[in-house]
């Protein structure tokens, strides 16, 4: 049995009511009655089962439920306002211009993907189509009309623009920690059990390179080999061991506290992220909205 929401009707007066702690602002808002509004949030409430606002000499606060509540309601009527209007648009719909942009998935994963939303709210005419054959742009094969791609700006079919450097990072669990002091040296992180990234792009390889291991040292030591991010993150989540990894991807499980650092140095590696398109194209309206909004998140961690 499907399990009963609120009205929208409920949760638009709701949130009126919790931006402006007033039911008459609300109402005039909404183009409704003070009292509609009131019957309105009484209904949500008796449907939650919780008191949503405190109410004493006629002045409205939220209760730490409500706070919380008005946070996730907002967002949700925002994005169904956004996608209603961008679907209901049917002409601009019909004439949208699609853009097809390739990255390297974990960066379309971890980082690209959820700020999506925010370009598709902006620009409801450009259509995404996201791609991760990434060798598409290596081999010139015009399948893609913008990439963000991590290198040396070595792409000669493409005009090459720096977008964002990162940071690496030598990150482990607190689990596998515990009783282990951080590493203080790059080249110290091998005290550890070392988790490899075995890609043609290795972060584990350029880390020990620049902490003075050669290939053949490198080759000689144990671990683990991993080939893509994912697999190699859900390994040191699993407490195996200690990996290299740039900041945007373990960045928020460092906040929380489910990742720590594992050495005291960082590194900061020559490459970075790119943004390629088409030299011959860059007035285009599709790729210069996109060029412009990815601008726009340039320093996002």
């Amino acid at each position: 049995m499907a399990r009963k929401l609120p009205s929208i009707t409920s949760l638009q007066c709701f949130d009126e009511v919790a931006r402006h702690l007033n039911m008459t602002y609300a109402g005039d808002a909404l183009h409704l009655t003070q009292s509609a509004v009131s019957r309105q949030v009484k209904n949500l409430e008796e449907f939650i089962g919780r008191p949503l606002f405190y109410r004493h000499d006629n002045q409205l606060s939220l209760t730490p439920v409500g706070e919380q509540y008005a946070l996730e309601v907002h967002k949700i009527l925002k994005n169904l306002d956004a996608i209603t209007q961008k679907i209901s648009l049917n002409e601009v719909s019909k004439k949208a211009v699609e853009l097809k942009v390739v990255t390297e998935p974990t960066f379309a994963i971890a980082w690209l993907m959820p700020r999506l939303t925010e370009f598709y709210i902006a620009y409801p005419d450009i259509e995404i189509t996201l791609g991760t054959d990434y060798e598409t742009v290596t081999r010139n094969t015009r399948k893609s009309d913008f990439a963000i791609l991590w290198g040396s700006g070595d792409w000669p079919h493409y005009k090459a623009e720096p977008y964002r450097s990162d940071t690496y990072l030598a990150v482990s669990t607190p689990r596998y920690m515990k009783g282990r002091q951080p590493a203080r040296t790059m080249r110290d992180v091998t005290q550890f059990n070392f988790i490899h990234q075995s890609s043609a792009i290795s972060t584990t390889d350029e880390w020990l390179r620049k902490a003075g291991l050669t290939d053949k040292e490198i080759s000689q030591m144990g671990g683990q080999n991993f080939e893509y991010f994912m697999y190699l993150l859900q390994a040191v989540k699993s407490h195996l061991g200690v990996s290299i990894f740039p900041e945007y991807l373990v960045k928020d499980s460092l906040a929380s506290g489910e990742l720590i650092l594992a050495c005291y140095e960082t590194y900061v590696p020559d490459e970075c992220f790119y943004m390629l398109y088409p030299e011959e194209r860059q007035e285009d309206y599709a790729i210069r909205q996109f060029r412009k909004w990815l601008l726009t998140h340039k320093d996002d961690r």
